[in-house]
């Protein structure tokens, strides 16, 4: 069953399609689905124990080139707000492993990479990728943007900017 459920994702996401242009944008303000995944190089990482900080959640797979346009963006929205309480999570919808370990290795990402699964995919109601979600410091979804575009990454920084200032 696991297994089918593995072969899945990447069929769903193909048929969904990777999203280059008019991403969705929304907010929710609905409580997280807390998930515990591994991360790239050993151990876990867990959503709940993020409460407290703002938290970025990018779905996405290496073969999905909208996903990897976005990887750039992103770690300079890191790299802008780490220091200030950003905590950003990549979560991989790779089904291979040494896909994603070949892709790290020759592209580094500085922030902690998960081996994402079709649990936490359902969870956050992925259905194309990338799939972006911005946590509040309570722990809630506060923003949420399917599909990328260099349009929106200022309403992605703002947004962010927004909520690290919130107490």
């Amino acid at each position: 069953m696991k297994k089918t459920i593995l072969v899945l994702i990447p069929i769903l996401l193909l048929i969904s399609g990777c999203q280059t242009s008019k991403p969705s944008l929304g907010t929710s303000s609905r409580k997280s689905t807390d998930f515990s995944l591994e991360q790239m190089g050993g151990g876990k990482i867990t959503l709940s124990e993020q409460k407290g900080k703002v938290v970025l959640v990018d779905f996405w797979a290496t073969w999905c080139g909208p996903c990897k346009s976005a990887i750039p963006y992103i770690i300079n929205i890191y790299n802008t707000y780490k220091d200030q309480g950003l905590i950003v999570l990549g979560i991989s919808l790779d089904q291979e492993r040494s896909a994603l370990d070949k892709f790290i290795k020759d592209q580094p990402i500085p922030y902690p990479i998960l081996y994402g699964d079709a649990q936490v995919a359902r969870a956050y109601d992925v259905q194309g990728i990338p799939t972006m979600v911005i946590f509040d410091k309570k722990g809630k979804i506060a923003f949420r943007e399917v599909g990328f575009s260099e349009k929106n990454i200022d309403s992605l920084k703002t947004k962010v900017s927004q909520l690290l200032q919130q107490k």
